[in-house]
């Protein structure tokens, strides 16, 4: 389903990927882990079509770098479903609203298509009774939900997940983490970034590790720290509140 070969991007003088090769088949759950700077945003970017690789191949589905028009671009990026860190809800629009314009933007604009599509997206995620309200009536957790019901509103094969648990409190993440790992147990594949190994552990699926641009797969990461492979995963505890500066 998604297929880097040997992708390197460079921004000026700067090393953001470096030959970096991964695959993933459809319905999979593939979580990336790394710092801030390590390469996570560059790899969603590429996906998407956002920016191009310096070298190297992506392709999502039928979809490869270098051969895909604008048209084919925006085809692409109606089989994915985005999560972001902020939300990117617009605030003078309702929760109904802001999920019903991911719709339209699909090319569907009459209430008989519409309607139904958003109220069973909103029914997913637990906010049909909050669809009048607005992003700023909202907890950061029902933010992150509505944001969640514009990514699957759609019914897109992958949902790209950019660090969805940041900005959350614990107990809101615990809920996001949770409506993600349903949502990929009915059939959507599941890439997500985060700087945080309890983020990973908790979604479960296959683990790598970016670092500095440089992709390591979690079986050689606890190598290289001299650790035993990992058992099979328990049910995660309740996942950390972020770390705030003073």
């Amino acid at each position: 389903m998604i297929t880097f070969e040997q992708v390197s991007k460079r921004y000026g003088e700067r090393l953001g990927l470096d030959s970096v090769s991964w695959h993933m088949d459809e319905g999979e759950c593939v979580v990336f882990v790394g710092h801030n700077g390590a390469g996570k945003t560059s790899l969603l970017r590429l996906i998407t079509q956002e920016i191009q690789p310096t070298s190297g191949t992506v392709t999502v589905g039928t979809f490869r770098t270098g051969h895909v028009s604008r048209s084919q671009r925006a085809l692409l990026r109606r089989t994915l479903g985005i999560v972001y860190e902020d939300f990117r809800l617009l605030h003078d629009r309702s929760v109904f609203e802001n999920v019903a314009l991911a719709v339209r933007i699909a090319g569907r604009f009459s209430d008989e298509e519409v309607i139904p599509r958003v109220m069973y997206a909103l029914e997913e995620v637990g906010l049909q009774l909050k669809q009048a309200a607005f992003p700023h009536e909202l907890s950061a957790g029902e933010r992150q939900r509505a944001a969640i019901a514009r990514a699957i509103v759609n019914r897109p094969a992958v949902i790209l997940a950019d660090e969805p648990t940041g900005a959350l409190e614990s107990r809101y993440a615990a809920e996001v983490i949770a409506l993600l790992k349903r949502i990929h147990d009915e059939g959507a594949a599941l890439l997500l970034v985060t700087t945080r190994q309890q983020v990973a552990d908790a979604i479960g699926g296959r683990c790598m590790h970016l670092d500095d641009g440089r992709l390591r797969e979690q079986a050689e990461v606890l190598r290289l720290m001299g650790l035993p492979p990992a058992a099979e995963p328990e049910p995660a505890p309740a996942l950390a509140a972020p770390a705030t500066e003073a």
